[in-house]
């Protein structure tokens, strides 16, 4: 019996990473800040993040190079891996297959039995019909006992699927490249990102429980029409004995006992016959047992429930540009990232009666190619210019894909405002907000970050960082994170980022590494 598929469909998703589509590049620094950086990116970072930083640096910049960037994260707000875990120490599906087993072996013994009763009926003979009659007891009382156990197991086996039902799981990889050449007058940067999200969860349909369910049900069934034919065998077999043990001095009552005896032995068998029973709610093809014997396959369950996987990947390549205007007496920095976009949707929804091929996955994605655009504008204000202001409107072109299962994936305009504030040269502190909501791509929350960051500059070489986020459309999803960054004799940088939720860190985590070169 092919059970144990949904354990492994299920067990499967715990090692997918799953997610909506959030305003939350993937940069080292910025995720150890609390996810901030529009107005507090690093020049080599602001093409993430807004293009107008670029004309925001030091004067002594002259170009950095980020390679590699490589990040991800995983969230289980559902806690689908602790479910899918307790279900696999729990062990349902072991005794379903067990309590399966022992009925089959007892399903085919009692046709033995019935058959040796027929023949021994047909025969008149007494010794082999209680033979006969004995072994279709013990054969009925290890059905019986089957039945109570295959109860026991049926509840346990939908208790725990109900538990893995419809908890997604979501999460993240992404990485990038970038060139940047900034300038107060004209600033230029190359880059080249991806970014792809998941969303995944197992659906375990309401007719595959009942089909489990109707297990228990049908031998439950099976179970009395085989008592009443077992008590209708010994009654015949007692009567008979009667009449033989008689002699030539039968009574007429011993007589009429024996017919009365054959009567109900031939109505059992008759009900025993044509006993039919399907899955509750099922169909004639969904039967179980028909005309007294178990369908062929009925030992197969033919499940309905699916495994469902959204993912969407962005890639990009990009060429940002950014200058310093003066706008009613202040600098006002204008930078813009022309992109072309590449937008791949994979809609995948699996039986889990199906064996997974690999090559077909590609059958379920969808891609579509487009030109799109970040804006971004920031300026400075204090009295030494030691704070900052910006925001950012990322994808300024909307843009919608249907997946190959018609679900439709919006690319939207995102909003997002930052301020960074700079004191005693080498404390840094940033506060971003999204200004828009994101709604998500498919079985996630909704997105709308509020981000809060610090970095101590300690000797010009060793960065310390720490953050908070917190999700504004949903609760439970506050972050905390932290970082370090290095920076020998301000030539090259290494940076490692990471982050989990502050409740339960097993709900989410994230963690990014880049490596680069600034001069």
């Amino acid at each position: 019996m092919n059970k144990k598929i949904l354990l492994g469909a299920a067990i499967s998703l715990a090692s997918i990473q799953v997610s909506a589509l959030p305003f939350a590049p993937t940069d080292a620094r910025g995720m150890a800040m609390g996810g901030t950086g529009v107005a507090s990116a690093k020049t080599v970072h602001s093409v993430q993040y807004n293009p107008s930083l670029l004309s925001g640096g030091d004067a002594s910049d002259d170009f950095g190079i980020l390679l590699p960037q490589i990040g991800g994260y995983l969230s289980d707000e559902d806690e689908f891996i602790d479910s899918a875990d307790e279900f696999q120490q729990a062990d349902y599906v072991t005794p379903f297959d067990n309590a399966l087993t022992t009925i089959g072996n007892a399903l085919s013994s009692v046709i033995i039995d019935i058959d040796d009763i027929q023949t021994a009926t047909d025969d008149e003979d007494l010794s082999a019909l209680n033979i006969a009659t004995s072994n279709l007891s013990s054969s009925t009382n290890t059905l019986t006992n089957g039945t109570l156990n295959l109860t026991t197991a049926s509840s346990g086996l939908t208790i725990g699927l109900n538990s893995l039902s419809n908890k997604a799981l979501r999460g993240g990889i992404g990485g990038g490249a970038a060139i940047a050449i900034p300038s107060k007058k004209f600033s230029v940067a190359i880059s080249a990102n991806n970014s792809t999200t998941f969303s995944g969860k197992l659906n375990v349909s309401q007719n595959d429980l009942n089909t489990i369910n109707g297990y228990t049900n049908a031998t439950d069934a099976y179970v009395n029409v085989i008592s009443d034919f077992a008590t209708a065998t010994a009654d015949f077999t007692s009567a008979l004995d009667d009449a033989e043990s008689a002699g030539g001095g039968v009574t007429q009552a011993q007589l009429d006992a024996l017919e009365a005896a054959s009567i109900a032995l031939d109505s059992a068998n008759t009900t025993l016959e044509t006993f039919q029973f399907g899955t509750t709610g099922g169909t004639a093809g969904d039967n179980i047992f028909n005309n007294g014997e178990l369908v062929d396959g009925a030992d197969e369950l033919t499940l309905n429930s699916t495994v469902d996987i959204i993912a969407v990947a962005i890639s990009e390549v990009a060429l940002s540009v950014s200058r310093e205007f003066t706008i009613a007496d202040r600098k006002v920095a204008i930078g813009l990232t022309p992109k072309l976009q590449r937008i791949d949707v994979y809609d995948y929804v699996v039986s889990v009666n199906d064996e997974t091929d690999t090559d077909s996955i590609d059958d379920f994605g969808v891609e579509d190619t487009g030109f799109n655009l970040d804006i971004g504008a920031s300026t400075k204000f204090g009295l030494q210019e030691q704070g900052t202001a910006g925001v950012m409107i990322k994808n300024l072109i909307g843009r919608d894909v249907v997946s190959a299962n018609g679900v439709t994936v919006s690319v939207s305009p995102q909003i997002r405002a930052g301020v960074a504030y700079k004191a005693y040269e080498w404390i840094h502190l940033a506060a971003d907000l999204d200004l828009t909501e994101n709604e998500p791509v498919a079985f996630e929350e909704a997105t709308q970050y509020a981000s809060f960051g610090a970095e101590a500059d300690v000797f010009g070489f060793l960065q310390l960082r720490t953050g908070f986020r917190t999700n504004l459309a949903t609760s439970g999803q506050d972050i905390a994170s932290l970082g370090f960054g290095l920076s020998p004799f301000s030539l090259f940088h290494v940076d490692i980022g990471a982050y989990a939720n502050i409740d339960n860190p097993e709900k989410e985590a994230g963690l990014v590494f880049e490596l680069g070169l600034d001069w």
